[in-house]
Parts: C-alpha cells; sequence; structure tokens
C-alpha cells in the first residue's frame, strides 16, 4: 500500500509538553476542595477528554456542583504555569522538518488553549491553519468527528491517515474513523497505548518520521 497522505497529532502530550503541568494544577485545585486526588489517579480519569467532560468528571468526584468560579480559576492558573513552564516534546520540530506530508493538530482541547500552548512553545506558525478542536465537531474523542473533519479539511481518506496518540479516547476515535493510530509512549505506559488498540508504540520523536513513511 503507498504512504500515509495526512499525518493527524494529538496537541497535549504529543506536541507539548503540557499534560504534567495542567495536571498538576487541576490536582492542586482539586485537593483545595476536600475532593482529595493523587495525580495517577487524575490522569486515569482526566486525560483524553474533552473539557466538558472533565468538568462532568470533577462534579461526580465532589459530589456537588463545581464552585462558580473554578473553571475561570482553572484557566487562569493552568495557562500561568504553561506560561512559565511548558516546553514542546523533545524532538518534535526536529520530526516535523522531515516529514515531507501534510500533518495537522486535532485534540480534544479548545482553541484558545491551542493557541496558548503553541504559542508559548514557537510551535504556532507550523500550525496556523491547520488546528482543529473539538468544539469544531458534534462530539470529541473517543469518537471519530474530530479526525474525519481534519481529513475532509485536507481532502483525504480516512484510510490514509496516521494519528499520532497518548490517550485511550483518542486511538478509540482513530479506530472508529478508519484511520491507523499510533501512540507516543514517552509518559504513557507502552502496555497501556497498546490495550488501547495502539498498531504500533514509539517513545522518541526521532523515530517519528521513518514511521510516517513506512508503508500502511
Amino acid at each position: 500500500m503507498p504512504p500515509f497522505e495526512l499525518l493527524i497529532l494529538d496537541c497535549d502530550g504529543v506536541v507539548v509538553d503540557s499534560e504534567p503541568i495542567t495536571m498538576r494544577v487541576l490536582v492542586e485545585m482539586l485537593n483545595e476542595l476536600g475532593a482529595f486526588i493523587e495525580p495517577e489517579e487524575a490522569n486515569r480519569r482526566f486525560i483524553g477528554t474533552t473539557f466538558d467532560r472533565t468538568c462532568e468528571l470533577i462534579e461526580d468526584l465532589l459530589g456537588a456542583p463545581m464552585p462558580r468560579d473554578f473553571v475561570r480559576s482553572y484557566r487562569d492558573r493552568s495557562f500561568a504555569a504553561l506560561e512559565a513552564e511548558l516546553k514542546p516534546v523533545q524532538g518534535i520540530e526536529a520530526a516535523l522538518d522531515r516529514i515531507a506530508i501534510p500533518y495537522c493538530i486535532a485534540s480534544n482541547g479548545p482553541h484558545v488553549k491551542m493557541r496558548k500552548t503553541l504559542g508559548v512553545t514557537a510551535l504556532l506558525p507550523r500550525f496556523e491553519g491547520r488546528m482543529f478542536s473539538s468544539a469544531d465537531v458534534e462530539r470529541g474523542k473517543p469518537f471519530p468527528d474530530l479526525f474525519l473533519f481534519a481529513a475532509r479539511h485536507f481532502g483525504v481518506p480516512a484510510d490514509a491517515c496516521l494519528v499520532i496518540e497518548d490517550s485511550a479516547s483518542g486511538i478509540a476515535a482513530a479506530h472508529a474513523a478508519g484511520m491507523s493510530v499510533y501512540g507516543f509512549a514517552a509518559r504513557t505506559p507502552d502496555e497501556a497505548l497498546l490495550a488501547a488498540g495502539a498498531h504500533k508504540v514509539f517513545s522518541q520523536m526521532a523515530e517519528l518520521p521513518g514511521l510516517v513513511s513506512g508503508s500502511r
């Protein structure tokens, strides 16, 4: 079969190393409300979900509605932490320089967050006009809508797309879209990504160009 025609990248954890930062802020805020949760449990519950779904899960955890200013405070605190600490995923810039096919980002996060994280890391020019959010479609990951929306934008059939994901919900979305999906295991265990259905797993971005140029 011919090589892939479109590379679709998740943002958080694949392009920018944001998840440890934003999850730390969220855990701190939940602990302040008396909903004590360990970082590992927070990762399991929240990574890969849409923000709306995260809010629902937080209210389940609290057993009550979130405080009225919780979302605003979380945005302010997480954006301040990202501004101070965020870096690109190691090796992503060099990898993108070696990739010949079109590439884009498809994230469950909102556009404002993508623009913040990509701006802080100086990656925004690489993705300007090629960022897709769950806000653009009816259903975010684990449903296929977002990936199919990105593929339609580029006029590429689903089976010619390669998705790079680091969460079970993203892998499920790629499968539902009929796309190939590889798991990025820099912070997620290989076995978790394989169990979720990743076709291959890799842990260094230096491997990505070779994976993209390989056969489907």
